[in-house]
């Protein structure tokens, strides 16, 4: 548990957590090979909490899953799951966070084993709470580190406030704070669009590289808090 203890210490001020509500909504995944409506949740237990997206129609199901802690105003990851059908899109993946032999693995289409780092590293789902509550506190600038699906470690990102523009929402405008993330020598870029009056709730997230464009837009709030 030295380690754990540790971890905990060496997180920089600004990764201070203010309440973020537990939520359900309607969010549209739409990408060159699919376009789907599903349900992204929040959740909060005494156990821990949740952030899951799941989605499905007649060609195919998605289904991401973050479980994790936040222990001391810190997001503190256990496990991050991907189940894709159909199977021959071979997506499925399983990650843990072991702090007791202070390791990662994952088992799936990517098996690996690394060292846990001092560093904070989050999962794609987690991060995101990192990202409200750092724009909810003001920083144009910032750098996360995320946890590296293919060959596990982690990679680490650079987040940019470029803009301020207003959206538009069930017939409501938004004040939205647009947040580049981007890495170096890479040319994929993904871009937030994180609205004020909504708790910073995300409204789209655009991810764009050469190879391909995904995006997530929110589509219905079915409880909010």
């Amino acid at each position: 548990m030295k380690f754990k203890k540790l971890f905990l210490l060496l997180l920089p001020f600004n990764f201070l957590l203010s309440e973020i509500p537990a939520y359900s909504a309607k969010y549209n995944f739409e990408s060159d090979e699919i376009s789907i409506t599903g349900i992204r949740e929040y959740k909060k237990t005494s156990n821990g909490d949740e952030i899951k997206f799941e989605a499905s129609n007649l060609f195919a199901s998605l289904f991401f899953s973050s479980k994790f802690k936040i222990n001391k105003n810190v997001v503190v990851p256990n496990t991050y799951d991907i189940k894709i059908r159909p199977k021959f899109l071979n997506r499925d993946q399983s990650i843990k966070f072991n702090y007791e032999d202070n390791i990662i693995n994952s088992i799936g289409v990517n098996n690996w084993e690394t060292s846990l780092s001092e560093n904070n590293i989050f999962d794609p789902l987690n991060v995101q709470i990192m990202i409200r509550n750092s724009v909810k506190n003001g920083l144009k600038d910032f750098n996360l580190n995320i946890v590296d699906m293919e060959s596990g470690g982690y990679k680490t990102y650079s987040f940019r406030l470029v803009n301020n523009e207003e959206c538009e929402f069930s017939n409501k405008k938004y004040n939205c704070y647009v947040i580049e993330r981007t890495q170096e020598n890479s040319k994929r870029k993904v871009v937030y669009y994180l609205a004020e009056g909504l708790e910073f709730m995300f409204l789209k997230i655009i991810d764009s590289s050469p190879e391909r464009i995904n995006k997530l837009e929110l589509r219905e709030i079915l409880s909010f808090g």
